[in-house]
């Protein structure tokens, strides 16, 4: 598969793991999704069910023509037994997942939700299914549109690529309104960030359970946030506010933090087990094919 060459982290290598990685999820996937999604819903058997809106990508021949006649839209016919549910990714832009420490060699936190987002939407595309990219941090800002197959993967790395500049501070509830007013049509949600919003981010999921979204959270943290430097005098800047803040970090501070931490990552587990979200979380050190394949699958993102 070659490469843009302007898209730095998607770079050869990493392509070329996500192709193993297809084959190993069809290992260890096969004949799964097909059990799991056959149902009253869309697909290709002989009993009519509905139409939905024709997506760039689908099977022409499922075109409904006699209703493009009567209507002039493009609609395909869907039928009983196969599932047919979008997939919508919505990554985090906000200042703190663009925070880095300075030493490590680390991706950022975006960049690494960057990296997931790539490989659950090359899974899913590899799996026919329908996938969309959306950024959020204070509101939901500009989104892909839907694609399926994986000759659109190259589009989709692209518009990842490219992330727009977006106000630094996160409003996740915000963001999920404005996602359902988007969307007509419920599905798969996929949010991606560190979970860092003064309002928690229960209220968004709460949005999306309403409006009937199957949702899946990848809480993405660095390895320094759970285990901060030991020993010296500290400034901390708010990546989202500017607000500074001098500490030390003797033994005291430090453990004062973790205990701050640990009720953090309590409080977000805790708020997808009441809006019956999965949630997984991931630190930008793993190694993202571990994380897909191994901790998605575990914390029930990927089947």
């Amino acid at each position: 598969m070659g490469l843009p060459t302007d898209i730095p982290i998607f770079d050869a290598d990493f392509l070329a793991r996500l192709e193993r990685l297809h084959l190993l999820a069809r290992r260890l996937f096969r004949g799964t999704r097909r059990a799991e999604r056959r149902s009253r819903r869309t697909g290709a058997s002989m009993e009519f069910a509905d139409h939905r809106n024709y997506t760039p990508g689908d099977d022409l021949r499922r075109i409904d023509w006699n209703l493009y006649g009567r209507s002039n839209r493009l609609s395909l016919k869907l039928f009983e037994e196969e599932e047919d549910l979008p997939v919508h990714l919505l990554l985090d832009t906000s200042a703190s997942m663009r925070w880095r420490p300075e030493k490590g060699g680390r991706l950022s936190k975006f960049d690494f939700g960057r990296r997931i987002a790539a490989a659950v939407a090359y899974l899913a595309l590899a799996g026919l299914d329908r996938v969309n990219i959306h950024f959020f941090s204070e509101t939901l800002g500009p989104d892909l549109g839907m694609v399926r197959g994986k000759n659109n993967f190259h589009s989709l790395l692209r518009f990842l690529s490219a992330a727009p500049d977006m106000p630094p501070r996160t409003s996740a509830a915000d963001s999920a309104r404005a996602f359902v007013r988007r969307l007509r049509q419920p599905g798969i949600a996929v949010l991606i960030g560190d979970c860092l919003d003064p309002d928690g981010w229960e209220e968004a999921l709460r949005i999306l359970r309403h409006d009937r979204f199957d949702t899946h959270v990848i809480q993405i943290l660095d390895p320094d946030e759970i285990n901060p430097p030991t020993g010296g005098d500290w400034r901390l800047v708010d990546a989202e506010t500017g607000r500074t803040l001098d500490v030390t970090a003797d033994p005291r501070t430090l453990a004062g933090y973790r205990a701050a931490v640990k009720s953090f990552l309590a409080r977000v587990e805790s708020a997808c087990r009441r809006t019956d979200a999965a949630h997984v979380r991931a630190l930008t050190n793993m190694d993202f094919a571990d994380v897909v394949l191994k901790h998605l699958r575990q914390g029930g993102v990927v089947k």
